[in-house]
């Protein structure tokens, strides 16, 4: 697998964890801990790897914690576009 295939597949997946931390949030799971799991993932990337996106991205889903559920949901999909535009994910 080239450097390509891993960041594609790599987004592909995450957006996937997004996509699971809405519907634990929608069925009232455990979706703190799907919350706290993609932002370890994310602080495992070097400094040098972190672009602007990438500080946005992490700030949006660090926050999610504290939003209602409207301002949740549109958040986490404003994430899953945000993502498309991170070249080193």
């Amino acid at each position: 697998m080239d450097r390509q295939d891993f960041v594609v597949k790599h987004k592909e997946v995450l957006k996937n964890r997004l996509y699971g931390l809405l519907c634990e949030k929608e069925k009232d799971g455990s979706w703190e801990e799907f919350l706290d799991n993609i932002l370890v993932d994310l602080g495992n990337f070097s400094e040098k790897e972190r672009s602007y996106e990438y500080f946005v991205l992490v700030s949006k889903i660090s926050n999610c914690r504290y939003l209602s559920y409207k301002y949740f949901r549109k958040t986490i999909f404003e994430c899953m576009n945000l993502i498309d535009r991170i070249d080193v994910l």
